[in-house]
Order: structure tokens, then sequence, then C-alpha cells
């Protein structure tokens, strides 16, 4: 896009790719060195326009240390609307030793209302002033700014008089000049006519505002596309929009949605549009698929800005990861971030990657082949929560991922890769996962393995078959879900052998029994504000409940034993015990007296004491340590107390095992916080004593919602982290849902930028 002094419309010369930036109001649009549009995000899109699940919370100096270059909408951000402390906030501080005294030194609230430039930073735990933190760097020749300035002032022992910190800084030359500099740029940011350069040229602030009049429909466009998983490109789409000698002719071929709903705005009256596509010429129209995937870029990573601001707000983050392959063969990466803001619980999708194309040159064999080790998986993950996101590896509090070897291998797994550089880091078994497998290791049992074997078949012989499938619709109105693809069979005579069978109809009650009790904890476990002392207490209820099967195995069968003769006596069959033999070793062989008694022994108590001894094992020990922290929650803090007799000190001896883990989140020393923790404790278990059963909270959100910071600082930071654990990698396989709509046979070259954009649209399609 030209500057606009010679001709109004827009122009893309040939030989103007020598490194000439070329700008719509230096901050919209400018060309690479390829002659390529690369919009810059913040000033392109308006910032009230994000989903609604994404809350926006306001920005902290904090998190912006050591980054040059911030937009103008993160810097008026700072100036105009910066973090303020609640009226309970606990203000940092510091010892001062005076006359063999220890004293303790802090900011206040009448610091912030005498001093208008000063605020306080929530995460870096100082003082800013937030004019030289934005112009000082610019206006000022002096190197060597610091404090309040590059670094928070963290020394608070004389900050106003005479000579005090505060007072001095305000008399600064640099001072003076950040703070008309930092006015001068809010009048320039809500008024850009008052910009020098547009006030010399008219002409170009009218060129400015026409531009984006023009980029406006092709955005809106891309978003509802996006928004709607509608496909934008076609088979052939380079050729010219609309043909100046005959405006009423219509394409030989389909050119995509994407051209088609541009002629439809334009027969809609969008004359911006119309006069846009006509007077341009045709390299300069801005409807390329290069300049849709730029476009798509600005548009996700506004999005993926909101959800990073909130992470750094929020201290602390978890991560879950998983990877697929899709349609097009591409191993695909799928990174979540689980935090707590707001009393929210968030798991936000991030971003996919090209796993094999990601992979550090050092994760490559010396042969030259690619290999997805967990280590080179682990790398990946790495790179992106440091390059792409920024984000600080030493809050990440969580890592959860699926149980298989690459993931979880103690030596090489990608977890154990992640966590060498996240120290403090808990890796968190999928729930689901351990669910679902430990329900799998069933199929260990002969008579189970072959009754979901029978079904499969049974499955594929209706769904083969339309006249089948409706005659079946017609019986039962209801449609057989098939457990995944499998050949399909004619053989009538074989499938009415197998579903009379005596092994088969003991099997498939059994199973149902078992499935009925760990199909809504499943269900439970996929949700996203779960939290792990839920789902740890979830998954000890199901323990105990096959538990208690186990004791009461002989009536609990008896139920299915009588179901399973009167659904054998509806299709003229019995329940038959097997032939008994000296020397059995292909069937189960158990003494019995009855049929009862045989597939008691046989079927049912192998399954109950299988699936129960799978679940235990499946806990790792550090994630049963982390457990611990469920014990601040206040019905089971409570319970301990009063009805197990626990004493304070046990209770308080097993949550400071853990809480010396997470320490380094904490300002202060491990040995302070254990003392704090210990005062804590004492007040937390007497104060919720008093207050009636129903009131009190019984989950780590509501636990944490109901913790009082000024009281509770150490409890409320633990509650904090506990809320932030993963239980399962739900949101991931949800990812994966997004994907295999998106990435279809049809879609499958779609390049991997335009993939996430269009993912991140897709999943947060809110945005007005």
């Amino acid at each position: 896009l030209t500057k606009g002094e010679e001709k109004p419309e827009l122009q893309e010369q040939e030989g103007s790719n020598d490194g000439v930036k070329r700008k719509i109001d230096e901050d919209i649009i400018t060309n690479t060195k390829k002659g390529v549009g690369q919009l810059k995000t913040i000033d392109l899109l308006f910032q009230d326009n994000v989903t609604p699940s994404i809350t926006i919370s306001k920005p902290d100096i904090g998190s912006f240390m050591g980054k040059c270059n911030l937009n103008y909408f993160i810097k008026k951000s700072i100036l105009e609307d910066h973090w303020y402390p609640p009226e309970n906030y606990i203000f940092p501080c510091n010892e001062q030793i005076r006359s063999g005294k220890v004293k303790k030194r802090s900011p206040s609230f009448m610091h912030l209302k005498q001093f208008h430039w000063l605020v306080v930073s929530d995460i870096a735990k100082g003082l800013f002033c937030k004019y030289c933190f934005i112009c000082a760097l610019s206006s000022s020749s002096n190197n060597c700014l610091q404090n309040l300035v590059t670094k928070p002032l963290l020394k608070f022992s004389k900050l106003t008089g005479k000579d005090g910190i505060l007072s001095v800084h305000n008399d600064n030359k640099y001072h003076i000049n950040a703070v008309l500099a930092g006015k001068d740029f809010l009048k320039t940011y809500s008024c850009p006519k008052n910009q020098v350069i547009n006030q010399i040229s008219t002409q170009r602030l009218a060129q400015i505002k026409e531009n984006r009049e023009r980029l406006r429909p092709i955005i809106e466009i891309l978003i509802f596309c996006g928004q709607q998983n509608i496909p934008l490109r076609g088979h052939r789409d380079d050729d010219r929009l609309i043909d100046t000698g005959n405006s009423e002719s219509s394409p030989t071929s389909n050119e995509g949605n994407f051209r088609e709903l541009l002629r439809l705005r334009i027969r809609s009256g969008d004359v911006h549009l119309k006069k846009h596509l006509e007077n341009t010429f045709s390299r300069a129209t801005y409807i390329g698929k290069n300049i849709q995937n730029e476009l798509l870029d600005c548009i996700g990573s506004v999005i993926k800005s909101q959800i990073l601001i909130n992470v750094q707000n929020a201290g602390v983050y978890s991560i879950m990861f998983d990877e697929t392959t899709d349609v097009s063969c591409i191993e695909q990466l799928s990174l979540t971030l689980r935090y707590v803001i707001n009393n929210e619980v968030h798991e936000d999708f991030v971003c996919f990657v090209d796993a094999y194309r990601s992979i550090r040159s050092t994760d490559i064999s010396g042969s030259g082949e690619i290999k997805l080790t967990g280590q080179a998986l682990g790398h990946i993950v790495l790179d992106i929560l440091t390059k792409d996101l920024a984000l600080d590896l030493k809050c990440c509090v969580g890592v959860a991922t699926d149980g298989c070897a690459v993931m979880v291998s103690e030596d090489y797994g990608a977890v154990t890769t992640v966590k060498k550089k996240c120290p403090i880091a808990v890796y968190c078994p999928c729930f689901n996962h351990a669910l679902n497998n430990s329900l799998a290791q069933t199929s260990k049992i002969v008579p189970i393995r072959n009754t979901i074997g029978t079904l499969k078949e049974i499955i594929a012989f209706f769904n083969a078959s339309a006249k089948r499938h409706l005659v079946l619709e017609n019986i039962s109105a209801k449609q057989l879900t098939g457990l995944y693809q499998t050949r399909w069979i004619e053989m009538h005579d074989g499938v009415y052998t197998a579903i009379s069978n005596s092994d088969f109809i003991i099997s498939l009650l059994s199973t149902a029994d078992i499935l009925r009790l760990t199909l809504p904890v499943s269900r439970l476990l996929q949700s996203t504000s779960l939290d792990l002392a839920s789902a740890s207490s979830a998954i000890e209820g199901i323990k105990e409940i096959f538990q208690e099967k186990r004791a009461m195995c002989a009536s609990e069968f008896h139920t299915i034993f009588l179901n399973a003769s009167n659904l054998a006596e509806e299709i003229g069959r019995d329940i038959k015990m097997p032939r008994k033999a000296k020397t059995q070793i292909h069937r189960d062989n158990y003494p019995a007296t009855d049929a009862e008694q045989f597939y008691l022994r046989s079927i049912y108590v192998p399954l109950l004491d299988a699936i129960k001894s799978d679940i235990t094992n499946r806990l790792s020990t550090e994630t049963l340590e982390a457990f611990d922290l469920r014990l601040l929650i206040l019905s089971i803090i409570v319970k301990l107390n009063d009805t197990d007799g626990w004493d304070r000190q046990k209770i308080s001896k097993r949550i400071i095992a853990v809480a010396k883990k997470f320490s380094p989140l904490f300002i202060v020393s491990e040995h302070v916080v254990v003392d704090m923790l210990e005062g804590e404790i004492c007040l937390w278990i007497h104060k919720w004593k008093q207050q009636p059963m129903t009131e009190r909270p019984c989950t780590a959100l509501e636990s944490y919602m109901h913790c009082d910071e000024d009281v509770f600082p150490t409890i409320k930071k633990l509650l904090q982290i506990l809320s932030t654990l993963p239980v399962s990698v739900a949101s991931a396989e949800r990812s994966f849902s997004t994907l295999r709509r998106l990435k279809t046979w049809l879609r499958s070259r779609m390049s991997e930028d335009r993939l996430s954009a269009l993912c991140l649209l897709n999943v947060y399609n809110k945005i007005n």
C-alpha cells in the first residue's frame, strides 16, 4: 500500500522490494522484502472484539519487564488502565534494622494517591513509574536508569520526604520529560489527527481512513468463515475478482467461498469494497492467499495475546499436550494452557504444531533419520513455551499427557524432558486415560475379550446392510454405534450362536454392571473446571465401590445371573456350566457346583480384581503426594480433624511437605513459607470449624474463592496451585475434534499457519 500522496487508490509498484517499507497509518500494513503485506495485530483489530470465554484482565507492568517494542495498545493500557490493588491488598515489604530492631517497610495507598505516576506490580512485587517505563528510555540519554524504570523498586526504607526515593524521582528532569511525552502520546493515540505528519498532510489522513475501510470487509469475511468453519479457497482463485469490461460476468470455475462472499457484499451494496477492487491493480487487492494467511495470523495473534496476558496475570499455569495424525499424515502436536483467573478455571487451546518439522537438529540421529522420540516432543513443547509464547518455565506447576511410553518414560519421556526445565512441575496423569486403560485391561479375561469381539461383529453385521439396519430400527428404534471400523460378516447362524452362548451373556451383563459405574465418572473427568482433589475423590470413590462389590461379590453376581437367565430364556437358551475336564488349558476350568458359582469365579471376580488393581498402579507416587494439597479444602480438613482424629500437627506436616516443592513461587524463603503456613493452617481450621457443614466449600476452586488473601496468603497460593493442576487432557482431545472438522480431505493441503489461526477462530467463535 502506498503512502497515498499521489493517488488515492492502493498500488503496488514493481521493483519495490528493496527493503523499502510502505505503511498505512505507520502501524497497519508493512510490506516485507518480498512485497507481501504483514499486519500488526493490535492496531488492525479492535481490542473489545474478544471471545467471552477469555476474560481480559488489566495489565501488570511487571509482565512487560525486559520487553522492547511494546505496541501502542499495551502502552496506552499501562498508562491509563494499569492494574490497581484492591482495598485488602497486602503490599510487598522488606525488613530494615534500626536501633537493633527489625522494622518492616512497605508502600501504601497513600503513596499511590500522592504520586499519580506511581504503580505497584503484583507480579514483580515492586514499584514502577509508568511514564518512565514507557517513555524515559527513548527520551533520556542516561543509560543507567534502573529503579522505577527498568527494574522495580524493592527497597521501601525511605520513600517520601526531602531525600525520599519517590520525591527525588518526581523532580528528575528525565521523569518530567517522560510524563510530558506520555501525555502527548495519549492525546495522539485518542486523536490520530493530532500527529504531526497527519496535521501536515490532510490528504494522508484521508488516505489512511480510506485504506482502513477497504480492509474492513476482507477481515470481516475471514472472521465469519473461520467462526463458521467455512472453507476459503477454491480450485482457481488467482484471477481478478471483478471484470471491469463486464461486471456482471460470472466465473467459469469454482473460486471458493471467500471470493463469492466478496461478490455477495458487492451485490449487496458495499461501495467501498467495489471501488477498491475496481480501481486497484491485481497485485494490490489484498485478497490473495498470502494476504489471507497474514490476516488470519493477525486474528489468531490477537486471541493468543489475550490468553497470554491472562496467564501472566494468573502467575502460575499448567500445560496439557498430546499429538495425533491428521488427514494429510502430518503429526500435529496440540498445546493447551490451564490457569485460574477471576475465580474461574480456564483451559485454553493455544496452537497446533507440525511435530516433525519442529524437531531440533540436535534430536536428529547421526544417520539423519528423524524420529519423534520423547525427548524430541519435550523439546518441541519447551520451544513453544519459551520462543512462541514467552512464558516463564518456573511458573509451570503441572504437566498432563496421556500414559503412552513416549510421554511418560522415566528416562527419555517427553514429561521428563519438560520437567528438567520446569523444576516445580508435577506430572498429573490423565484420569480419563487411566480409567479407560484400566477398563481395557479386562480384555485379558478371555470371556470378556470374546464378548467385545462378538459385539463388534454384531454391529458390523447390521451396519453392512441397509435392509438389516431398517429392520433393527423398526424393532428397537435405536442405532448400533460401532466400537471402531471392522470387517462385516454374512454368517447369520454364526452370529446367533455367538450371542446365545452362556459366556457371552454373562460377560455382557458383567461388563454392563461395571460400565454403568464408570460412565458418569468418565463424563465428570472431562469437565474443564474439575480440580485435582475432586478428580482423585471420584477415582477413590470408584475404587471403594469396586472393593465393596468384591467383598459382596456373591450377592452382586446373583442379580446379574438372574438377569442373564431371563435373557437366555427369551431366546430359548439356558445358562449352562461348560464341561469339566481334569486338564484344561484353552478355557477356564474352575471347580464349581453350579453355573452361577462357575461364572462368578471365572468372569465376575477376575473382572473386578483387574480393574481395581490397574487403577491403583497407574497413579504415580509424585502425583499422590500432590494430592495432599487437597487437605486444604475446607470440607476435607475439618472432617479429618473432627471425625478421623487427625491432629493439626499431622495435617500441617502433610501439607508443608508438598508446599516446600512449590516454595520457589513465593517471594520469601522456604523456612519463612513453612512458618507462615503452620500459623495459617491453625487459623484456617479454627475458622471453618465454627461454620455449619453446609457452608463449607467442597472443591479447591470454592475454597480458593472463600480464602482471604490478607489473612491466609500462603494457603491462597497453594489453593490456586491445586486448582491449576490438570486432571485430564480432554481439552487437547477436543482440539483434535476441531482439527478433524476443519482439516478434511478437501482441505488436506492447508498450511500450518492457516490451520492454527482457523482453529483458534473456530474454538473461540464468540468474537464480535
